[in-house]
């Protein structure tokens, strides 16, 4: 091991507040759930395509729709990340990505797909999310005057 990876080895990060890790936790959670869903639509092509060419609209919507898995955990895992660093980006980022996991719900729906238990735990973990990125303690931890170690 060189000296900097075992530097970047020893140095630990303090520890989050529970509710900003909480928080980073439920975006890491929605970006692997979204993961899984891109598979499983990609695995669903086919027999989609077996039917048939699609209509304009659904083209469209399935254009929409495949963009939106692929670019929502993009942003959500982004989020997650500049949450573990504390950045006020991760907080605006955050937000962003549960707005694009409601559009890629909305984009979802539109196209035909709902997967019943799964799209309930995106959207309830989204909401839960929300929820805690409106808490006076997380945004204090973001955008506090005080610089913390966990900013670094």
């Amino acid at each position: 091991m060189t000296a900097v990876a075992l530097q970047w080895t020893l140095v630990k990060r303090p520890p989050l507040p529970p509710i900003v890790e909480q928080t980073r936790v439920f975006l890491l959670t929605q970006t692997w759930l979204l993961l899984v869903g891109l598979l499983i639509f990609l695995l669903l092509l086919e027999p989609l395509s077996a039917r048939g060419p699609l209509d304009d609209e659904a083209s469209n919507a399935l254009g929409v729709l495949l963009g939106s898995l692929i670019l929502t955990p993009t942003v959500l895992a982004l989020a997650a990340k500049a949450v573990r660093h504390g950045w006020a980006a991760g907080w605006v980022l955050a937000l962003l990505a549960e707005a694009a996991v409601g559009f890629l719900c909305y984009a979802a729906a539109d196209f035909g797909l709902f997967f019943g238990v799964p799209t309930l735990l995106v959207v309830g973990l989204g909401c839960w999310v929300v929820v805690n990125l409106l808490r006076a303690d997380t945004r204090r931890f973001f955008f506090g005057r005080a610089r913390t170690a966990a900013r670094a």
